[in-house]
């Protein structure tokens, strides 16, 4: 087993043909992947500010990722990582099942879904997320030391037929169809470090790994008193997180990407809509949206059947 407690910094493109003289494209179906071998970490909850162990260990064939936690000496809770289970998505997604939750799911599901990791479970001490540096780098990094294995079942994959829109005031989050994963996010916001920004990509493991893991998870210095009088952000300090100021980013080293503020967004992005399931095939697009609209799309696309469908993945 690996273990992680801290961490260093340091397209497909397939032809298509045109004419009739060549056979149809055809699309290979993946097999399912899990872990060669379990990885630990050590951290500190984000919110509770309380220490923390996970353990995410190899699973079986059509085991989705599983949290469990302990409610006895010798027993446990498991709760399915799925929208359906989202109770809260104040600063963070929280999953609940039988009384109890998991908090800040969002990073370690970003990470297992951008690497193509399909079933793991994930033992934790407590109930929160270690939050490690504050983006999903450390997971991903490990996950890769590791590596991952080919499995007896196909992946099955969403395919999103219908574009499924949903707004709160001036947010948006909205999923169109189309034949890859494309994340897109804007934001906007008044403090001059941030302003707007927008990030386009297209979802594959290596553009995951360089462009959007090592994105950190930010705060404004003016909210701090105040989410920590609400029990939240206990946890949060400059090793964690990008802090600003109305005068400065007060992170010594500054940031990783001059855009890092959507980056992160996107990472959350896709850790949210990771609770579908299965793979989303299809062209996802956020307009200053958070948790609570992420979830909400995802419990959109599901209330019909002509919004998605099954396929093989590829």
């Amino acid at each position: 087993m690996r273990t992680n407690s801290a961490i260093n910094l340091n397209s497909k493109s397939s032809k298509e043909f045109a004419t009739s003289n060549y056979l149809p494209k055809i699309n290979f179906a993946k097999k399912q992947r899990t872990l060669a071998e379990s990885i630990k970490f050590t951290g500190i909850g984000l919110h509770s500010g309380k220490k923390v162990e996970m353990v995410v260990r190899p699973a079986i064939s059509n085991t989705g990722v599983v949290f469990r936690v302990k409610n006895g000496p010798n027993s446990f809770i498991d709760i399915k990582a799925n929208y359906r289970n989202v109770t809260s998505t104040i600063l963070c997604t929280t999953i609940s099942s039988q009384g109890y939750s998991i908090s800040t799911t969002e990073h370690i599901m970003s990470a297992l879904y951008g690497l193509n990791i399909d079933n793991v479970i994930i033992e934790l001490t407590d109930n929160e997320i270690p939050v490690m540096d504050g983006s999903s780098l450390a997971f991903v990094n490990e996950i890769m030391s590791v590596g991952s294995i080919d499995q007896k079942d196909f992946v099955r994959s969403i395919k999103i037929k219908k574009t499924v829109e949903v707004k709160h005031n001036d947010k948006l989050v909205r999923v169109s169809p189309h034949n890859e994963t494309i994340i897109t996010c804007e934001i906007s916001f008044e403090s001059k470090f941030i302003g707007n920004q927008s990030l386009s990509l297209l979802l594959k493991p290596e553009i995951y790994k360089t462009q959007i893991s090592s994105a950190r998870t930010f705060g404004f210095m003016k909210d701090v008193d105040a989410l920590r009088k609400n029990g939240l952000a206990l946890g949060g300090s400059l090793e964690n997180a990008v802090v600003i100021s109305d005068k400065k980013i007060l992170n010594k080293d500054g940031l990783r990407f001059n855009d890092e503020f959507v980056r992160h967004k996107a990472l959350d992005l896709i850790g949210d809509i990771a609770l579908a399931g299965h793979r989303i095939i299809g062209s996802i697009y956020s307009y200053k949206a958070g948790h609570d609209l992420n979830n909400k799309l995802l419990r959109k696309i599901f209330s019909s059947g002509e919004n998605w469908e099954f396929v093989d993945s590829y």
